[in-house]
């Protein structure tokens, strides 16, 4: 006869599954934004070939190249057990700041508040275009609830690890 302890240890995941589960997450939100249609790589290259001066009024490729080598990077580091609990913090700042970067760009007309920059709104109020946006863009709705589903991994890791 049970008493109930196990079935409760047994579906608590591990923290090595749960370091597996944060490290196949963090390598898809690196993979999108790296690969990005429209923002990745691709874009950086052409970006600096043609005037690297357009990189102030079109921040994002710099950013999204950037911030999927620091997550690869990150997650090398936690594999071989360097820096574990600050990359955890780290890379939880960087899912915040991925998802409030989203909500704060589409909020103020596409970043209108950088120079160069106008704000676009697609002739929308700032909450309707924030919501046309993840409505039409899929790889959007993707990248917000992998790096979503990230942090929360992220916080469960530090907190267990602590």
């Amino acid at each position: 006869m049970s008493d109930g302890r196990n079935t409760t240890a047994a579906a608590r995941p591990s923290d090595q599954q749960l370091r597996y589960a944060a490290g196949v997450v963090a390598l898809l939100v690196a993979g999108l934004h790296l690969f990005h249609p429209q923002y990745g790589l691709e874009r950086l290259v052409i970006l600096l070939s043609t005037d690297p001066a357009l990189l102030v009024s079109h921040p994002r490729p710099v950013a999204f190249v950037l911030s999927a080598v620091a997550i690869v990077i990150g997650i090398y580091l936690v594999l071989f057990g360097v820096l574990v609990r600050p990359i955890y913090v780290l890379g939880m700042v960087l899912m915040l700041t991925y998802i409030v970067g989203y909500f704060a760009w589409h909020f103020t007309g596409h970043g209108g508040f950088l120079p160069g920059r106008t704000p676009h709104y697609h002739g929308l109020g700032p909450y309707e275009t924030v919501v046309s946006h993840l409505r039409e863009d899929p790889w959007a709705r993707a990248a917000i609830a992998l790096e979503s589903v990230l942090f929360v991994l992220l916080a469960v890791l530090y907190r267990r690890e602590s």
